[in-house]
This record gives structure tokens, C-alpha cells and sequence, in this order.
């Protein structure tokens, strides 16, 4: 008997060829769809939604005339106040004091007036009778004169008198709501100092902060679309009227006011809103993100 010796090569190619299966034919891949676009210019906008919220068109601080000590403060943030309803008063103590010094100098200032012009016409009367020289006259006629000055002094200075007492009672110079209280009962504060920041009845406002851009300046007298983040109020209507001219630092944005068109129904004070704003940038020609291409590091579009 012969053995015949199989080589290594050819025994793994045999078992392999048992093993591997036979792959099926590739199926044919689907056709790509190609949208044909055709490029022509038109407007180009850039589409905002800026947050923001509603405040008044007018605020207005209020403070004493006079500086003192708080005894009263009758309201607080969020009230409705009236035009000449009292908000706040100051210790009245020194100016009623002042007060009642400055009645007595004017009494006194009113007597001696009394008292002179009474000299006067009795020098007069003993002049025209030759009882008198004219320059007792003339000399009464002076004090008459001096007392009367004294007299219309003594009056300024009671009516600043009482002009500093009824400033110790703080009124409200318009209707609207207080939204900003800016002292407490027992402060001391200053002439002018401000106590309360009124929101004046009428005029609504939008205040955005919209991100800073080259062409920021576009903003103005655009019409914005305004609606509250809460609720199913109807869309307001504004135009943006003012554009801070510089940046806040804390949110690195720019701080735009937008005022509600006339007979718009306002939201309540401090609503917050989104608003809706696309902002015209001239022409440019428009196309699909996907057309869009590099070629040598530049950019390039797939024709």
C-alpha cells in the first residue's frame, strides 16, 4: 500500500471552500432624488424671537420736598393710587413749630404796621395845621414805609412756613401704580429723595433685550408682534421707538422699547412677553442648506 502526503496548503483551501457560503447578488440601489431649485434673488430677513416684558411708558419718582423722619407709608408695590391721594408722611413736629413762630412775626410785623401808619397820619394832620415840620413828616412817612416791608417779609415767611408743613404729607402727582418702594416707616431721607416710583395710567410699553449686531440700528420703527408667555391673549402690536446705546454688561444685550399701538388692550405691569420680529437686511439669493459645499477649504454651491 501507498500513502500519499497532502500538503498543507491544500488541505484549509479544501475546508474552507466547504465552509464559506455563496453571497447573494446585490440588489440595484434606489435612484436619488434631486430637487431643482432656481436661484434668484430676493428680500432677506432675519427672524427674531426676543423676550422681554410690559411696563409703563411713564414712570414717575416721587420724594419730599423737605428731609425728615417717616412716621407713615400708606401703600405698598402693586397698589392703585389716585391723583392727590396721600402716600406717605414725614414727622410734622419741627415745621408746625416753625410754623406757629412765623404767625407770631407776622402778627407782630401786622401791629406795628398798624402802629406806624397811625403815626403817619397824625403827622400829617399836625403838618397841614402847622403843628408839625414837614421833616416829621417825611421821618413818619419812612417808618410807615419800613413797617409795611417788614410786614410783607413776615408774610413770605409764614407762607414758606406752611408750605413746609403740608410737605410733610406726600401725594400722589398722577393716578397709576406704585412699583417701586424705595424707603420705610422710620427712614430718614432727604429733599427729593425718592420714595415711590409711580407707573402712570395710560401708555403701555414693551421692553426687549435683543443680542448686539451690527445692524442693530435696523430695529427702529419696525412693527413687532407682541403675545404673553402665559395665557391665550390675542397677539399685541407695537413699534420699537428706542434703543439703548450702550450694552448691559451682566447680559451682554441691548436694551430695545417697543410702544403698544393705540387702543391695544395692555397686559397688566410686568407681563412677560415674547415678541415676534423679522428684520429686513436687503436682498440676497436664496437656497436650500443642502446646496451648500466646500471646495479648496472655500465655500462652494452643488450645481
Amino acid at each position: 500500500m501507498r500513502k500519499t502526503a497532502l500538503h498543507g496548503p491544500i488541505f484549509p483551501a479544501l475546508v474552507l471552500a466547504g465552509l464559506i457560503p455563496v453571497a447573494p447578488p446585490l440588489a440595484a440601489e434606489a435612484p436619488l432624488a434631486v430637487e431643482l431649485v432656481t436661484a434668484h434673488t430676493a428680500p432677506a430677513f432675519v427672524h427674531f424671537e426676543l423676550s422681554g416684558s410690559i411696563e409703563a411708558a411713564e414712570a414717575v419718582p416721587v420724594g419730599f420736598r423737605a428731609g425728615g423722619r417717616i412716621i407713615a407709608l400708606q401703600v405698598q408695590v402693586g397698589d392703585q393710587v389716585q391723583a392727590g391721594q396721600v402716600l406717605a408722611e414725614l414727622d410734622p413736629t419741627q415745621a408746625a413749630a416753625a410754623l406757629r413762630g412765623a404767625e407770631a412775626q407776622a402778627d407782630a410785623a401786622a401791629a406795628m404796621l398798624t402802629q406806624a401808619e397811625q403815626a403817619r397820619s397824625r403827622a400829617a394832620e399836625l403838618t397841614q395845621r402847622g403843628a408839625a415840620t414837614q421833616a416829621a413828616l417825611d421821618a413818619a412817612t419812612e417808618a410807615a414805609l419800613s413797617a409795611r416791608s417788614a410786614q410783607d417779609q413776615a408774610q413770605a415767611a409764614l407762607a414758606k412756613a406752611r408750605q413746609t408743613l403740608a410737605d410733610c404729607t406726600l401725594t400722589a402727582p398722577a393716578a397709576g401704580i406704585v412699583t417701586d418702594r424705595s424707603a420705610e416707616t422710620g427712614q430718614i431721607v432727604g429733599a427729593a429723595q425718592t420714595v415711590l416710583t409711580l407707573a402712570r395710567d395710560g401708555a403701555r410699553e414693551a421692553v426687549l433685550y435683543v443680542p448686539d449686531f451690527p445692524a442693530l440700528d435696523r430695529f427702529r420703527d419696525q412693527a413687532v408682534t407682541l403675545r404673553p408667555v402665559e395665557g391665550s391673549a390675542a397677539p399685541m402690536q407695537a413699534v420699537v421707538t428706542e434703543i439703548a446705546p450702550l450694552v448691559a454688561g451682566a447680559t451682554g444685550t441691548v436694551r430695545v422699547k417697543a410702544k403698544l399701538r393705540e387702543g391695544t388692550p395692555a397686559p397688566g405691569l410686568g407681563t412677560a412677553i415674547v415678541a415676534v420680529l423679522d428684520l429686513p437686511l436687503g436682498s440676497a439669493i436664496g437656497l436650500p442648506w443642502t446646496a451648500l459645499v466646500t471646495k479648496d477649504g472655500g465655500p462652494a454651491v452643488w450645481t
